[in-house]
């Protein structure tokens, strides 16, 4: 099963009042079209006014036969097949440093084939990842905004082989996904990295009653937990008290032991910086935390 990044598959918001373009049985395999963060908008000497309401398309929803409040989708990423060419930007009040309000947008394209060439002899190794990857949320969510539900969690763990879960909050799970990067940073901290259209094959499947809190990366080495708050510390501490608990329930070990293990084994990592709320993802190995 195949859908476009046409008009009518694409939306800005995860919400139930966006209904989904297709349904399918758990296990379906799919290749999903997606658009650049930019929608296009963003190019080297396009002068014309962005449309900020346009910006961050995802392409769905894609609902799941049965799936209900309570259950677990699974997103297995098995491909991610890149356009030959991306973009990146520097926009007036996007990212860490900033600009000057009165600075214009900065622009470059990047040729994208084996690797990123970033300038003439200056290459850097692609690194394709799904930026937003999310499901309705009970009442309406931007698409710029990361949670509970996923959406623009801006992991570069969200790749090819790896399988993201997430809680299901409304009937169906909608699941839609957007914002493929050819190449980013941990951080993202200009607010883009290789921005790039792409076609994205995956699998859905669905775990039944097994609540969820957050989203959950499951990597052949390594399980993450992400979570997203106001502030890193914040987004620290929620990931890490999953870790934590995680630990406790699946492994059998107390919670003081289980605290200890993912200060001595675990890994802390800033995902992004620059969408409203910081994400962090809470890093464990396969040796103290098997899922």
């Amino acid at each position: 099963m195949r859908l476009s990044r046409t008009e009518e598959h694409i939306h800005h918001v995860f919400a139930p009042s966006v209904p989904p373009v297709l349904t399918v049985q758990p296990g379906a395999r799919l290749e999903v079209e997606t658009r650049d963060a930019s929608n296009g908008q963003i190019r080297p000497g396009l002068n014309t006014p962005v449309d900020r309401s346009r910006l961050l398309p995802v392409t769905g929803p894609i609902a799941v036969e049965g799936a209900k409040p309570g259950d677990t989708l699974m997103v297995t990423i098995e491909r991610i097949d890149l356009a030959p060419a991306g973009h990146a930007w520097i926009r007036p009040g996007l990212g860490l440093l900033g600009l000057n309000p009165d600075d214009p947008l900065y622009v470059r394209e990047f040729q994208v084939a084996d690797d990123v060439e970033l300038a003439p002899g200056l290459r850097v190794p692609l690194r394709p990842m799904v930026g937003i990857v999310g499901v309705a949320t009970p009442s309406e969510t931007l698409t710029r905004y990361p949670g509970v539900h996923g959406g623009n969690l801006d992991c570069v763990d969200l790749t090819q082989g790896h399988q993201l879960l997430l809680p299901v909050l409304v009937p169906g799970g909608n699941l839609s996904l957007g914002d493929v990067h050819a190449a980013m940073g941990e951080g993202e901290v200009s607010g883009s990295g290789v921005e790039i259209d792409a076609e994205v094959s995956l699998t859905i499947g669905l775990a039944p009653d097994t609540p969820l809190e957050g989203p959950v990366i499951l990597a052949p080495h390594k399980t993450l937990f992400l979570a997203s708050a106001p502030t890193l510390d914040q987004a620290v501490m929620a990931a890490l008290q999953r870790a934590v608990k995680a630990q406790v329930e699946r492994m059998g070990v107390s919670e003081k032991d289980a605290y200890m293990f993912a200060s001595i084994a675990g890994n802390a990592r800033i995902c992004q910086v620059v969408n409203g709320d910081a994400t962090v993802a809470f890093e464990l190995p396969k040796e103290v935390l098997s899922w």
